[in-house]
């Protein structure tokens, strides 16, 4: 499912990077999307992403605010607040859970 995402909103700038978390790469692929220089809400989220799986929990909580910015999937807030609940942050976390709950009743 991951990959799927990942190769349709493949462009110029997000290509190796894409390619790299297609495969499981995440540490290399967490370097190549922030070597990105005009981070979109897609390199956002995929930045979260990739710091999830690794469970760097520190950046996938900064990546995941940055990509909540915009309107996520219900997947996203849930996998967000389960981060905060791994930083100890469980007020921020409960806040996300009721927005993973609205989207995904």
């Amino acid at each position: 499912m991951f990959a799927a995402t990942a190769v349709t909103a493949q462009n110029q700038d997000t290509e190796k990077a894409d390619k790299l978390y297609a495969r499981y790469e995440y540490v290399d692929a967490a370097k190549a999307y922030l070597d990105i220089k005009n981070k979109d809400a897609y390199v956002n989220k995929q930045l979260a992403e990739t710091y999830y799986n690794m469970f760097n929990t520190k950046e996938a909580v900064t990546w995941f605010a940055k990509a909540t910015e915009t309107q996520q999937d219900a997947e996203t807030y849930y996998k967000y607040a389960q981060m905060l609940k791994a930083e100890g942050k469980y007020e921020e976390a409960n806040k996300q859970m009721a927005k993973f709950a609205s989207l995904a009743p």
